[in-house]
């Protein structure tokens, strides 16, 4: 079997959620296991159950393709129209999505890094060349690095470091790349998490180079139904829509989506408001520890730096694995340098078993 040269080319997309596959190679039960390396969160006061049982019965025909419900409530939870709506098997379909309708062989594709590996994975396949530029050039506004670009990626608040630009920010990107004939995908999966009112959504039909990523893995924390939409202008929509993947979402995730959606209301404010409290509380204690530094996040997880316990990110998390507790160790991404790993917020009684294992793995560093 004879397979396209980018594929030889790519490997594996690091990722969390590992938590079977560690399980497995310490030889524990996997429940034993806390995962911090998943940002998730942490405060849900809605149960989904019923609406998942509810949908039970629909699973013997096939979902209606449209999603006309599904869109609907999405476009209601964003503050858009339905039109504008590009349901997706999680964000990452989104992604593939976007690279399969729009890159062709030789484009550039502008990545700012540190940023979520799936952007230049997906767009690798269909032959893209990378171009990756400091997010933080980004940030101050320095766009020269994205001209002679296809298209731009943009994750708000990014990931791993939980930077949030402003709106009026990611619109002055939107409206370079506009002038400047390139594509952009802003990423929004933790934006519910953090300040809503910084997204760039509602933009989508003024900016017909504009697509934006939504998540409902992250907001309401169920990674394992595969869940989020696109949003971008009805046109652009159109045509999403038409290269999606036929019955992209089934009937389960699609009803569960729209009674979290249809029914979030204060929750998703109740949500940031203890993350903010809990991620406060951890990355304070973490300054208690030697050898550990937090950084400033804007959601519910943020970087730590661990260069000042003499061991390397990958060397720290496989002790913290010991302790039973799993962090991302960074050093897969662009520009960490084997410095820093990530650390989500969870709830108070597993953030304070957090603060112990990293005091005790801190301490036997130095």
């Amino acid at each position: 079997m004879r397979f396209r040269k980018e594929l030889l080319e790519l490997s594996p997309c690091e990722h969390g959620g590992k938590a079977g596959e560690i399980a497995d190679r310490l030889g524990i039960e996997g429940g034993s296991l806390i995962d911090f390396s998943v940002s998730l969160n942490p405060y849900v006061p809605l149960d989904v159950a019923g609406a998942i049982r509810r949908a039970c019965d629909t699973i013997f025909a096939y979902p209606d393709n449209r999603y006309v419900r599904f869109r609907e409530s999405a476009a209601r939870f964003v503050g858009v129209d339905g039109d504008d709506i590009v349901p997706g098997n999680g964000s990452t379909e989104i992604i593939r999505l976007f690279a399969e309708a729009v890159i062709e062989n030789g484009d550039i594709v502008a990545i700012p890094s540190p940023t979520f590996g799936e952007y230049e994975q997906q767009c690798r396949l269909f032959g893209a060349g990378i171009r990756h530029v400091r997010f933080s050039d980004i940030a101050s506004g320095e766009y020269g690095r994205l001209e002679g670009c296809k298209a731009a990626f943009l994750c708000n608040p990014n990931n791993p470091d939980g930077l949030l630009l402003p709106r009026n920010e990611v619109e002055r990107v939107v409206r370079y790349c506009r002038d400047n004939g390139i594509m952009v995908v802003v990423d929004e999966a933790f934006i519910d998490l953090a300040d809503p009112a910084q997204s760039v959504v509602q933009l989508v039909e003024s900016y017909d180079n504009l697509l934006v990523m939504r998540s409902l893995t992250k907001c309401f924390a169920i990674p394992g139904l595969r869940l989020g939409f696109g949003v971008a202008g009805r046109d652009a929509a159109h045509i999403l829509n038409m290269a999606r993947l036929t019955w992209n979402l089934d009937s389960i995730a699609v009803e569960a989506g729209i009674y979290l959606m249809d029914n979030a209301g204060s929750c998703l404010e109740a949500s940031r408001d203890f993350i903010k409290m809990e991620r406060e509380w951890l990355a304070s204690r973490i300054g208690e520890i030697g050898g550990l530094r937090a950084l400033p996040s804007s959601v519910n997880y943020f970087l730590v730096d661990v260069s000042g316990t003499g061991m390397t990110s990958g060397e720290f998390a496989e002790k913290m694995m010991r302790e039973r507790i799993i962090v991302r160790n960074c050093s897969s991404f662009p520009l960490m340098d084997g410095q820093y790993i990530r650390v989500a917020v969870r709830n108070h009684e597993e953030n304070m078993r957090l603060i112990d294992a990293l005091s005790r793995v801190a301490g036997a560093g130095r």
